[in-house]
């Protein structure tokens, strides 16, 4: 296949984080170098579904000699989700690369077959339709498995990937910003941005840029009695992180980075917390003062309490050596 034929689908190019300007540079002086492009251009039906950054560099030195490797899926959405799932086995992604990925996978995942895809074939590899009525969740469940997850991460990742896409759509760029940190902000404050109005996104997003946290639903719990039920409603989103650290399937052992990164990160998160207790102390002072809002407030400051009482007696590095060995011994 020649250059002049092969073409560039944008809903397949957002899937693949971009490369920074130095990796960039330094991708096309190792083809120039190596005088070929070494890897081939994945494509489907002549589209370009891997290797969008060689593609461009090759636009830009046409005599380089480079080949193709076709594949064959059975609709847009299939080639949508193999994207996805091929960026996922790259390890250099942010954590909300990964999250909008498998997000993305998941939407596309239920376009392709209602929501209901229990598999694949093991000779063709592609997606096995469910033949009976069951529950959409077998196609969340199925991705959180393969992607050491939970059926609540990939379900909230699905609706992280809509508000991505919606700040995308209101101001052009907002998505590599928010999937490369640019925006630091919770998950379900991106997620919000899909729900409010297009014409009220703009301005959200420039509050989320000035770093101003942003309303989301929360669920009523004035007239809640059963605390622990509560409680346990949102206990998916209290474990998240414990469940995204899983995720990013790292060796045992394998430092991600310096100490100083792992006290910045420790520290942040302690501000984190801090903060948003102060801004709920702020704007829901009726819920704070009522008679089961002091009850859950208690409950959970116990749990942290409990936590950190636990870390101060050494629970933390004791669960470190654990996960370095493979097992305590």
């Amino acid at each position: 296949m020649e250059l002049k034929d092969l073409k560039i689908d944008p809903e397949f190019e957002e899937k693949i984080p971009p490369l920074s300007k130095e990796e960039l540079e330094l991708l096309e002086q190792n083809i120039l170098t190596d005088g070929r492009v070494i890897d081939p251009l994945i494509t489907w039906n002549g589209t370009i579904v891997d290797g969008h950054n060689r593609y461009r560099i090759l636009m830009k030195h046409p005599e380089i000699p480079f080949s193709t490797f076709s594949k064959d899926f059975s609709d847009k959405n299939e080639a949508v989700v193999w994207i996805c799932n091929n960026q996922l086995g790259k390890r250099n992604l942010t954590f909300e690369q990964r999250r909008y990925l498998i997000g993305k996978r998941y939407e596309a995942e239920k376009k392709s077959h209602g929501g209901n895809c229990t598999g694949r074939d093991a000779e063709t590899g592609k997606f096995l339709k469910s033949q009976t009525n069951g529950p959409s969740e077998r196609t969340s469940e199925r991705i959180a498995a393969e992607t050491n997850t939970s059926k609540s991460y990939v379900e909230s990742a699905e609706r992280y990937a809509r508000g991505v896409d919606a700040a995308e759509e209101a101001i052009p760029g907002l998505r590599n910003e928010i999937l490369t940190g640019g925006i630091r902000a919770k998950r379900d404050e991106i997620a919000a941005i899909a729900q409010a109005p297009p014409e009220d996104r703009p301005s959200l997003i420039e509050q989320l840029r000035r770093g101003e946290s942003i309303k989301v639903g929360v669920p009523d719990f004035e007239n809640t009695d059963d605390l622990e039920e509560v409680l346990q409603v949102q206990a998916p989103k209290r474990k998240e992180i414990l469940e995204l650290a899983e995720s990013m399937n790292h060796s045992k052992g394998q430092a991600l980075g310096t100490i100083e990164d792992m006290i910045y990160e420790m520290n942040s998160a302690l501000e984190d917390m801090i903060i948003r207790w102060n801004f709920c102390k702020q704007v829901y002072p009726k819920h704070i003062r009522s008679r089961n809002g002091k009850k859950l407030i208690k409950l959970l400051a116990k749990e942290g309490m409990d936590y950190l009482t636990e870390i101060r007696r050494g629970l933390l590095w004791k669960d470190a050596q654990t996960n370095e060995r493979g097992e305590e011994r």
